[in-house]
């Protein structure tokens, strides 16, 4: 049985609104890029760039999530949200070694900053933007669990965290005489994007490899069915998360005198108390007479 919560305005409309957020930080960075001539600035606007590129991704993915299961797809599309942020991982991998290759040549061959001011207004106005995005994209993930969205949150926490060194590296080389400051934030800025690859790259590993859900979440179900009066076991609990929605499959120990119709309530209202908890999910019961003798899951 299957109870799934209608997100699909509100995700879409956060992945609409990465996209516009990407395209003007794009405009107002190339600006700013090529008015300083700032090694930091230029690392921002990659960076952006790869934003928009990303966020292109994560809109197409998530319109693939929300399809409806089908003769070929049973579970649906959901997953296409794990291979989105397996792209954004790469594409920020990707950005993170140019910024790095662009700060050693920066480091080597120090360049003054021109026009500091209007950098730093740029600059400015590109944290607001993100801190406002970030926001009513955390509070979209917090409604919806879209990973596809919160993969973009996280590249977006990226950027505020270098949107601000930039700052601090145009404030330090456009108002003193130490330019190597420039590329050295770029060499930091660097090492955090590659960071948050990596972070990305493990999430959507999760996904796309089906691996089990947390272990509280699995302990939480456990609990839950065993608080049934009439459930005398349970074993045999396999997980997935498909992006969109939960897998749930287990077996029930019940009384083997207990007739099939009385089974089937009992499957149903455990169902019932499971998706009270885990909304978005799917279970498929089996129900056993209890004390039969059959192999069990060897992960249990």
């Amino acid at each position: 049985m299957e109870n799934q919560i209608n997100t699909e305005p509100l995700v879409r409309s956060a992945s609409i609104a990465s996209l516009l957020v990407a395209s003007t930080l794009i405009v107002l960075k190339y600006y700013g890029w090529v008015t300083t001539s700032s090694v930091s600035m230029l690392g921002s606007l990659a960076d952006s760039m790869i934003d928009f590129l990303a966020s292109v991704f994560v809109f197409i993915a998530i319109t693939y999530s929300f399809l409806p299961a089908d003769e070929k797809h049973r579970f649906g599309y959901g997953k296409s949200e794990g291979l989105a942020a397996f792209i954004q991982s790469l594409l920020i991998g990707i950005s993170g070694v140019y910024v790095f290759i662009e700060a050693i040549k920066r480091l080597l061959n120090p360049t003054p900053i021109n026009q500091p001011n209007i950098a730093i207004w740029i600059i400015l106005v590109s944290i607001a933007l993100t801190i406002a995005l970030i926001m009513y994209q955390k509070y979209v993930v917090k409604r919806s669990q879209s990973m596809a969205i919160e993969s973009d949150q996280y590249h977006y926490l990226t950027d505020t965290f270098i949107n601000l060194s930039v700052l601090f590296s145009i404030v330090i080389t456009g108002w003193t005489r130490f330019t190597f400051i420039d590329a050295v934030v770029g060499l930091l800025i660097s090492g955090v994007v590659l960071y948050t690859a990596f972070i990305l790259l493990k999430k959507s590993f999760k996904i796309l490899l089906d691996q089990e859900i947390q272990t509280s979440h699995r302990d939480k179900i456990r609990e839950i069915a065993l608080q049934h009066p009439q459930v005398l076991g349970f074993h045999d609990l396999r997980t997935r998360d498909t992006g969109r929605k939960y897998i749930i499959q287990f077996h029930l120990e019940l009384d083997p005198k207990m007739s099939l119709l009385e089974s089937h309530k009992i499957t149903d209202e455990v169902t019932d108390n499971v998706l009270d908890v885990y909304p978005n999910s799917e279970l498929i019961i089996h129900t056993d007479p209890l004390g039969i003798d059959e192999a069990r899951d060897p992960f249990e």
